[in-house]
C-alpha cells in the first residue's frame, strides 16, 4: 500500500495459489537478511545504534502493557514494571476478514494491546491498541521523518482494523517525553491537513485495489508497465511466486520462483484439510441434486 509514496524501502512476498484463492506471506529469509544489515551498520555520531533503539520501543511496551485488566494486577506488579525484563515475543494476532477494492481479504497480523477487554459477542469489533516511539519533532526535516512513519502506522493499523495507535515520544537520550493518541481513521486527514502532505490515503487504497485486481494498470489512473495487470490476472497457476520490490525502486515485480507445489506458504496438513472439505461438499451437493431428482419424479 506504500509503494506509491515510498520508494526508499523494498519488500518480498511469497504467494502461491490454491483452490481459486491466493495466499501471500512474507519472505523471512529476506526480512532476517535486510535486519542483520542494518544492525551491522555503523551509526553516525551521536546517533543511537538500532538495536538500542529497538530496546527502546520494546521497554515503552513493557512499562505501557500489563498482563491482564488494571483491576486484576496486584499493586506489587504494577510497581515494579520498571525492572521487568523486556519481551518481545508476547502479542496478540488480529485476524480480519475485510476487502479492498474487487479483492475479498482474509489478513492474520500482529497487534500490541487491547484498551480494555475482548468483548464476548465474537462479531463485536475488538478495541485493539498499537503501541510506537518515535522521536521527538524538531525542526521540518522531523516532521517529513514522522509523516513517513504515519504511513506505515496507518497502513498496519488500517488493514488489521486496530482504531487507536498511541505514540511515544523521547529525546535522543531515549527518555519518554509524551504521548499522543491517535484514531487510526483520521490518520490521513491530519496529513492532508496539518502536515506536509507528503502521501494521500485514498492513493494508496486505490493503488493497491488495482495491484490486486485490475486489468490494467492503465485503467485504475497508473502507468503501466509493459503489459502490467493485476495479482489475479498473474497468479494463476500454483508452485511459489516471489512479490518483491527493491530498495530505492518505484517497480514492483510479480515472477514465479518455484515451478510446482506450495512451499512453506501451505502446509501439508491444510492442503489436506481443505481438499477433504472440498470433496464433502461435493459429496453433499450431489446428494441433494439425487434428492432432488427423486422428488421430481415422484410428482411427474
Amino acid at each position: 500500500m506504500a509503494a506509491p509514496f515510498d520508494n526508499m524501502s523494498g519488500f518480498e512476498m511469497n504467494a502461491t495459489r490454491f483452490q481459486d484463492s491466493i495466499f501471500i506471506e512474507e519472505n523471512h529469509e529476506h526480512k532476517l537478511k535486510l535486519r542483520k544489515q542494518q544492525h551491522a551498520q555503523a551509526s553516525r555520531p551521536g546517533t543511537p545504534s538500532q538495536d538500542l533503539m529497538s530496546f527502546w520501543g520494546y521497554k515503552f511496551e513493557a512499562l505501557s502493557l500489563t498482563p491482564d485488566p488494571w483491576d486484576a494486577i496486584s499493586r506489587g506488579f504494577i510497581e515494579n514494571r520498571e525492572n521487568l525484563v523486556v519481551n518481545n515475543y508476547a502479542q496478540y494476532c488480529s485476524v480480519v476478514k475485510t476487502g479492498i477494492g474487487k479483492t475479498k481479504m482474509v489478513i492474520g497480523g500482529e497487534v500490541d494491546a487491547l484498551w480494555d477487554c475482548k468483548p464476548e459477542n465474537r462479531n463485536d469489533p475488538i478495541n485493539w491498541v498499537e503501541l510506537k516511539t518515535s522521536a521527538e519533532i524538531a525542526n521540518d526535516k522531523d516532521m517529513l521523518k514522522y509523516e513517513r512513519k504515519l504511513l506505515k502506522f496507518w497502513i498496519q493499523s488500517f488493514l488489521l482494523g486496530v482504531p487507536k495507535i498511541i505514540v511515544g515520544f523521547r529525546n535522543q537520550q531515549g527518555i519518554l517525553q509524551r504521548l499522543e493518541e491517535l484514531e487510526t481513521k483520521n490518520i490521513p486527514g491530519i496529513v492532508k491537513r496539518q502536515g506536509k502532505g507528503t502521501w494521500d490515503g485514498n492513493l494508496c487504497i486505490n493503488f493497491t485495489a488495482a495491484f490486486l485486481d485490475c486489468e490494467s494498470f492503465t485503467t485504475c489512473n497508473f502507468e503501466p508497465t509493459n503489459d502490467s495487470s493485476g495479482l489475479k490476472q498473474t497468479i494463476t497457476t500454483d508452485g511459489v511466486w516471489r512479490i518483491r520490490k527493491r530498495e530505492r525502486s518505484s517497480l514492483i515485480e510479480v515472477f514465479k520462483h518455484e515451478d510446482y507445489g506450495h512451499g512453506d506458504i501451505l502446509s501439508p496438513e491444510f492442503v489436506e484439510w481443505r481438499n477433504g472439505r472440498d470433496a464433502n461438499e461435493a459429496d453433499v451437493e450431489a446428494a441433494k441434486a439425487r434428492l432432488i431428482d427423486s422428488i421430481n419424479q415422484e410428482t411427474c
